[in-house]
């Protein structure tokens, strides 16, 4: 008997078509991940890039009248922009079955908060990524007091399925990996404004003194200083630490466009 409750358990949801909403850029890089696991992908993206998404994905506008089983799981992927985040979560909640698990991106924000938003907070579980998507290797899964034992074993089940590496964790902004590798290039931004070394003697004492894949400089580009600063800025507003208080040097490169690779500049120019 336990034996076919645990199986069904794990088969409570099936998972094949996947709704990914959020910016272009990042929900075409995963949904390129997972279409390439055999997934059937829909994308959700703001209005002013439909245009821009080409034909390779279905794209589902706002307008569009959605079928409460259309979709076996939704990923939702905004963190720069929480005012299109809270916009999309309460359509999906609107137009998706109950039985629909809603997958959110928590860079910016704790899963909990999300959940305490939604009238189904059973079905929310939180997801933390290191931009970019199409180089992320790990997913860290984070549920909440109210979140199904099912819908978390969904998420581990389509991420895996996709070939990423899953580690649950305790529900916080960031999680582990985003909130570490931004913190250290917080700090680095911090030591670049003080004028304790240039970014490029920064970022080669860091890389070859720690091992790391990249300069905390450079990492922050390719992240995207944008997505640095709301985690950066997440955490200081969950914790009220100083230890999270973003670089105002960080701040000011996001306030003037310049956010690293996608802008062709940022710690770094591109051109």
């Amino acid at each position: 008997m336990s034996n076919n409750q645990s199986t069904t358990q794990t088969e409570f949801y099936p998972i094949e078509r996947l709704l990914v909403v959020g910016p272009l850029s990042d929900a075409s890089a995963f949904a390129g991940k997972a279409e390439a696991a055999g997934h059937s992908i829909t994308l959700m993206v703001p209005d002013e890039e439909v245009e821009q998404a080409g034909d390779r994905f279905r794209i589902l506008q706002t307008a569009e009248s959605v079928d409460e089983d259309d979709f076996d799981v939704v990923l939702e992927l905004h963190c720069v922009d929480l005012a299109a985040k809270a916009d999309a979560l309460l359509y999906l909640e609107d137009a998706l079955g109950e039985s629909v698990p809603i997958l959110t991106l928590t860079l910016a924000v704790s899963a909990g908060e999300v959940a305490r938003e939604m009238l189904m907070p059973e079905r929310v579980v939180g997801i933390s990524m290191l931009p970019p998507f199409e180089d992320a290797t790990l997913v860290e899964i984070m549920g909440t007091p109210h979140t199904s034992g099912d819908a978390v074993r969904t998420a581990m089940r389509l991420f895996e399925s996709i070939g990423l590496m899953t580690v649950s964790v305790q529900d916080s902004p960031g999680g582990i990996l985003a909130r570490a590798v931004c913190c250290l290039v917080n700090e680095a931004a911090l030591a670049m404004q003080e004028r304790i070394a240039s970014a490029e003697e920064i970022d080669l004492a860091l890389r070859a003194a720690a091992g790391y894949p990249f300069g905390p400089l450079t990492w922050g580009d390719r992240i995207g200083l944008d997505r640095v600063l709301m985690v950066i800025e997440g955490l200081y507003a969950e914790f009220k630490d100083e230890r999270y208080r973003p670089a105002p040097y960080l701040k000011r490169l996001v306030r003037a466009g310049h956010t690293g690779v996608r802008a062709r500049l940022g710690f770094f120019s591109y051109v």
